[in-house]
């Protein structure tokens, strides 16, 4: 294979970050959108110049011998039954994160995966995200010894002052409908988190949370979720909302603020979703004073990184970032993040 041809699923919200860095890449080319709504998909041909197959049909997409992998852009509740069929019809696939809904999902993704013997990969984009990559690279030089605390802090606002993507409030419709998620920003959002923190600290062993419900379904907070990872660090991932706040951004109204603290000192990511901190990206505080890293921190970067990774992956014959095992894990913590919040007890996972 010299090149990657692509076809979307899903053409919403999201779609409008992930489907750039595909259209960008030399060793790809998106040939097909689908989405449910026509107009949308041709909206996104639109935006990005290109002249790809539209259909609002899944399963002539993934019956189309021009498409090589897909990228499932799609409401969780769906992902199972969209990535086992497309694996079926031997099309390499990546799918936007979390994996799926239940684990008992997973386990037919996994035995779809063996039949089919092509490539898996769940969309991280945290884990191509260059300052997130920077911390990860400063941890693993010893720059402050071996992690023993991870807190990643997530506000969400009312609103961004400089958004520059449409949205289509429609298309997070299903978000706010229990029966079809394991819950909230703790299920959703939070698996970037869950996979963050792992990547900097590893698996982890034990879990206690405490979730707040609201009325509504997403937000479910003040919410903290206390991780202990196998390698004995622990780890905070806590959410607040705040609806009387507009924060500096173009994508989405959210941010985050990353420390990660070892026995040499102390690594922050400063710049997440949104832009609300007038510092560098990456500060690294040791006993030698505090040193900036200026890399790149506009967020849309992460989508580009993660399109790159799935792409370069197929030309290369090497595993992409999030593979099934992590991605399992991921979606296990976040079960035991509400399992622990409903029974007031900590979980153990494995």
């Amino acid at each position: 294979m010299d090149r990657v041809r692509i076809g979307v699923v899903g053409c919403g919200n999201i779609s409008q970050q992930n489907i750039r860095g595909y259209v960008q890449h030399p060793g790809a080319e998106v040939v097909a959108l689908c989405d449910t709504r026509r107009e949308r998909a041709e909206a996104r041909a639109s935006e990005f110049g290109i002249s790809p197959r539209i259909t609002t049909d899944f399963a002539e997409l993934i019956a189309d011998v021009e498409v090589d992998a897909v990228e499932l852009l799609t409401p969780t509740f769906l992902h199972a039954e969209q990535i086992v069929a497309a694996l079926d019809a031997g099309k390499h696939v990546s799918c936007q994160k979390p994996i799926a809904v239940s684990l008992e999902e997973v386990d037919a993704i996994e035995a779809a995966v063996d039949r089919a013997g092509v490539t898996f990969r769940v969309t991280e984009n945290f884990y191509t995200y260059p300052p997130i990559l920077k911390a990860a690279e400063l941890l693993e030089a010893g720059a402050i010894g071996e992690a023993s605390l991870v807190r990643i802090h997530t506000t969400r606002a009312a609103g961004i002052t400089d958004p520059s993507i449409t949205r289509y409030d429609d298309a997070a419709a299903w978000r706010r409908e229990p029966e079809r998620n394991l819950g909230g920003v703790m299920f959703d959002d939070a698996c970037h988190k869950y996979a963050t923190a792992m990547l900097w600290a590893g698996d982890v062993a034990e879990v206690s949370a405490m979730v707040t419900a609201t009325d509504d379904f997403v937000h479910e907070t003040p919410a903290v979720a206390t991780l202990r990872f196998e390698r004995g660090a622990l780890g905070i991932i806590d959410y607040a909302h705040q609806p009387g706040l507009t924060i500096r951004g173009k994508y989405t109204a959210v941010d985050e603020l990353f420390e990660i603290h070892g026995p040499l000192g102390t690594i922050w990511v400063t710049q997440g979703q949104a832009e609300t901190n007038d510092l560098a990206p990456v500060l690294l505080r040791t006993s030698d004073g505090l040193e900036e890293f200026d890399v790149a921190s506009d967020y849309a970067v992460s989508f580009d990184g993660a399109a790159a990774d799935f792409v370069d992956g197929l030309l290369e014959g090497r595993q992409p970032r999030q593979d099934l095992e992590t991605a399992r894990h991921v979606l296990e913590v976040a079960h035991a993040v509400y399992e622990s919040a409903r029974s007031g007890q900590v979980v153990r996972l494995g």
